[in-house]
């Protein structure tokens, strides 16, 4: 069986020779076609960070990140009702292995959906990010006329863009931030009002300009007039920019402002808590989605509320791993699909 193997920061090989493996009672075998290489897959590539969350092991010892995938099932395992060889599924096995022909995954709802017949592969691969960013909309609770601002406009931060617009949610503007020149011009493409390079020193009086409100003070904090912020860089040590948490605390409004925080984080971070305080903040981290957010997610895709195939810059073949990864960290770089063809 071909996988994809991580093996250092940096390194990441091609094998053959893995073992096949075999769905236990109340399993599937999925036969992987397509997989997403996410976020926190770039994070352990970068410095090694969430290794440990990311990968599955082989009997051979080959470590297979992936967890962005869509497939056909191989076999059904013991007690598994419901599902038959053949079927079309999006699969998310939790941890890695999905860069790989073949992977076995639970039978719950968390894990399996059936992908509709007129949603290829390659959407289908994409909606564990678009159900997350499901989940952080739904966290906001955005309210007529509020102003966003999204940090990294990755497969995450474009999704939220397109779930906001799919929801018909009337936001007042929408700011997307990233530091590709690329993936802010797919966040105007897909209805953000204004982007802005997050390279840029003055955050708080670029935002407030987008806003066409200009800067405001409140009893001494000043701010955006922002009433949600979707975090969706997190931080790393590897780029030594500031932390777009520590921003996204100076530019929401007083009183009301909430952050929700999706990106991860590696290295250590310092923030200023100050505004959480006197801004009286409120902060929610989002972590996965809930199952109803998977079908949401696909049914968008088949009625055409969202296109999901625009987000797709790169496809890569698994023997050429190394490359998809390197595409990964590219400047015009969205989301690099693994094309996994099936051997026997």
């Amino acid at each position: 069986m071909q996988v994809g193997n991580y093996i250092s920061p940096g390194h990441i090989d091609f094998r053959t020779d893995a073992t096949r493996p075999k769905p236990g009672p109340g399993e599937l075998l999925i036969h992987v076609k397509r997989c997403g290489i996410c976020g926190s897959d770039l994070h352990m590539f970068r410095d090694g960070s969430l290794r440990e969350r990311i990968v599955r092991q082989t009997p051979e010892g080959y470590e297979v990140p992936g967890h962005e995938l869509a497939g056909v099932v191989a076999e059904v395992g013991q007690d598994v009702e419901g599902w038959s060889v053949g079927d079309r599924v999006v699969a998310i096995p939790g941890y890695g292995g999905g860069m790989a022909e073949f992977m076995t995954v639970p039978v719950n709802p968390y894990q399996v959906v059936a992908i509709p017949d007129s949603v290829d592969f390659d959407a289908a691969a994409t909606t564990e990010p678009m159900a997350d960013a499901l989940q952080m909309v739904r966290l906001a609770d955005v309210q007529p006329n509020e102003h966003i601002v999204i940090f990294g406009v990755g497969i995450i931060g474009l999704g939220v863009i397109q779930a906001l617009k799919a929801k018909g949610i009337q936001a007042g503007s929408i700011i997307a931030i990233d530091v590709q020149e690329a993936r802010l011009d797919k966040a105007l493409e897909l209805g953000a009002t204004s982007v802005i390079d997050g390279r840029q020193k003055d955050l708080l009086e670029r935002v407030a300009e987008a806003t066409g409100e200009g800067v405001k003070t409140d009893f001494d904090p000043s701010h955006a007039n922002i009433g949600v912020v979707f975090d969706c860089a997190g931080y790393s040590s590897h780029f030594g920019r500031p932390v777009p948490l520590e921003t996204a605390l100076e530019i929401i409004a007083p009183g009301r402002g909430r952050i929700i925080c999706f990106g991860s984080f590696s290295g250590e971070a310092t923030l200023n808590l100050h505004n959480i305080v006197r801004k009286q903040a409120t902060v929610k981290g989002s972590f996965g989605y809930q199952p109803q957010e998977l079908l949401d997610a696909l049914e968008m895709m088949r009625s055409g509320a969202v296109d999901r195939n625009t987000l797709i810059s790169h496809h890569f073949p698994l023997e050429k791993i190394d490359s998809a990864f390197s595409a990964q960290m590219g400047a015009d770089a969205i989301k690099v699909i693994i094309d996994i063809p099936e051997t026997g």
